[in-house]
């Protein structure tokens, strides 16, 4: 027996789920968001989108034990909500040049940092105040997909990717960086299998790391015989986007009724951000030369949902995201570890528009930093909004 599917439903499942994904904020480190190519190679004809996405993350840190070299005192505070509220924006063409190629245009905002700790509770002889962490970068991506078989697609392209970043660690000497942006260049490559009249789609997509080697500044006070010295170190740091493995799968299983998943690895593990003076930093202030932004193990995260046409043109979804902890201790500028969150969409069709639309709710996992800061209990609310457009 055949499940035949509507296009609310394909458009939902491809479409309406992929717009809450931006809102999943701190999935996989830095990563804000995953678009699909592969969503988008399936529209028919000429199409194009615009979307937005927002996340509401509440995450607090309590006490910290300092270290010998900064007193080895055991602090009592709470830090306060430490994650910022985040935006963020995308958008797609997609169109055909023959019966069986096809190309994609991208813009996307892929990873992310908003960490900003107030004065929060500790004492004025040790607190987070003023460590502050921004990254921000701007992607485009062009590619083109060839129909092998009717049932085979087979597609690739290229990435334009630019990162910016800055950081402030009062805590530590003083310690501030700034880094200008950087332009890098990187790929994709992938294959899908389909059958349209059960609603099946299987599609395996890899993405190859992105180098960046960002001129930066950096800013530190030590401490001397003679009284504080602030130094100041112009430099060239290396960074690293990830490579990384997606693999999404959907079929019909009734009439109207979609199931969808996927599983997505990000070589987390080989990501650092290790300026030159911030060794020197941690080295006096920790014992330790440390990286300022490191992850000890990769991740994987895991999604998994199902759609169902309600009307004619109306469709809704429900699916789980989950991220399994590492169970590592992590920085200072990005305590998260895992998350779990539930993702609820619509999809409307008005002719040749679509608008579908997303609202998810999480949990954060629990993690500590090297000062034994306590991070639990985070949460996250996000809402993205999709428009379409078949021409």
């Amino acid at each position: 027996m055949t499940h035949r599917l509507g296009r609310p439903v394909a458009a939902l499942l491809a479409g309406a789920c992929a717009a809450t994904a931006p809102t999943l904020v701190s999935a996989a480190a830095l990563e804000r968001a995953v678009p699909s190519v592969v969503r988008l190679l399936y529209e028919d004809g000429a199409y194009g989108e615009l979307g937005a996405s927002y996340a509401a993350p509440d995450l607090e840190g309590k006490n910290a034990q300092l270290p010998a070299t900064l007193g080895g005192a055991f602090v009592r505070g709470n830090t306060g909500d430490l994650l910022g509220n985040d935006w963020s924006f995308a958008g797609a063409l997609k169109g055909d040049i023959n019966e069986q190629l096809s190309y994609i245009l991208l813009f996307d905002q892929p990873y992310s940092a908003n960490t900003n700790y107030r004065q929060g509770t500790f004492p004025d002889f040790f607190n987070y105040a003023g460590t502050d962490a921004e990254l921000n970068t701007y992607q485009l991506s062009a590619g083109l997909a060839y129909d092998v078989t009717p049932a085979v697609k087979l597609y690739g392209g290229l990435r334009a990717q630019r990162l910016d970043a800055s950081a402030s660690l009062p805590p530590l000497l003083d310690y501030r960086i700034t880094a200008d942006d950087d332009w890098g260049w990187g790929g994709f490559v992938g294959a899908a299998y389909a059958r349209p009249e059960i609603g099946l789609r299987v599609a395996l997509t890899y993405q190859t790391k992105i180098e960046h080697k960002l001129d930066t500044t950096e800013r530190a006070t030590f401490p001397t015989p003679l009284g504080p010295q602030r130094v100041t170190l112009d430099d060239r740091t290396e960074v690293d986007t990830p490579q990384s493995v997606t693999l999404e799968a959907q079929t019909g299983v009734a009439a109207g009724t979609l199931v969808f998943g996927s599983i997505r690895w990000v070589d987390w593990s080989e990501f650092a951000i290790e300026p030159e003076l911030y060794g020197d930093v941690t080295a006096a202030a920790l014992g330790e030369a440390r990286p300022l932004v490191d992850y000890p193990e990769d991740w994987w995260t895991y999604n998994l949902g199902v759609g169902r046409q309600l009307t004619e043109d109306l469709a809704g979804s429900f699916s789980v995201t989950y991220e399994p902890q590492v169970d590592e201790v992590l920085t200072t500028l990005g305590p998260v570890d895992g998350r779990t969150t539930l993702n609820a969409a619509l999809s409307y069709d008005m002719g040749q528009v679509n608008v579908a639309g997303g609202l998810s709710y999480g949990w954060l996992g629990d993690t500590t930093n090297l000062l034994d800061t306590k991070y639990r209990d985070g949460t996250i609310f996000g809402a993205g909004l999709r428009v379409g457009y078949s021409f």
